[in-house]
């Protein structure tokens, strides 16, 4: 795929999130980045994995920032879930909920994203014993449903790992 048509995937998915970004180029060629100031994220699109020289300038320009790098031959659907993933660790479902309320809840319903979410969180936590109360709930969520669950304690959702 070539770099404006993976750009304009992105920008699409971010649209969607209705999450307020802009976009840059540090290198018009070879890479775009997605500038989230009110979550600290950058997403940076490139052409290739090896640019180092972007990628200084990126944490230059953007230090404390959470950084998600997307190369044009990643598939669009892990993308999606990285970015958002990573928009979550920096408050987003928060936002989204108090933002968005009606929003919010068809987005944990869509696609069974609430059972992605708990999902996600067991992956990270590897059934680690320092998770042990954590991967319980989850797991209570997951057997009960994340609909009775969303309908219980909508701020279960707000937070990745």
């Amino acid at each position: 795929m070539s770099l404006r048509r993976v750009s304009s995937d992105i920008g699409a998915i971010l649209a969607a999130l209705r999450i307020p970004f802009s976009v840059i180029s540090l290198n018009k060629k070879i890479s775009v980045q997605y500038v989230i100031n009110e979550f600290g994220v950058v997403i940076s699109l490139q052409t290739e994995s090896d640019l180092s020289i972007i990628r200084n300038k990126i944490e230059r320009s953007f230090y404390g920032y959470r950084y998600i790098f997307v190369y044009i031959n990643d598939d669009l659907e892990e993308t999606r879930y990285k970015i958002i993933w990573d928009l979550m660790r920096s408050g987003y479902m928060i936002w989204l909920r108090e933002t968005y309320g009606q929003r919010f809840i068809n987005f944990i319903d869509e696609n069974n994203f609430g059972t992605k979410i708990i999902d996600e969180r067991l992956r990270i936590w590897n059934n680690k014993a320092k998770f042990g109360y954590l991967i319980r709930k989850n797991l209570e969520a997951k057997e009960v449903g994340y609909r009775r669950t969303l309908a219980t304690d909508p701020s279960f959702f707000d937070y990745m790992p």
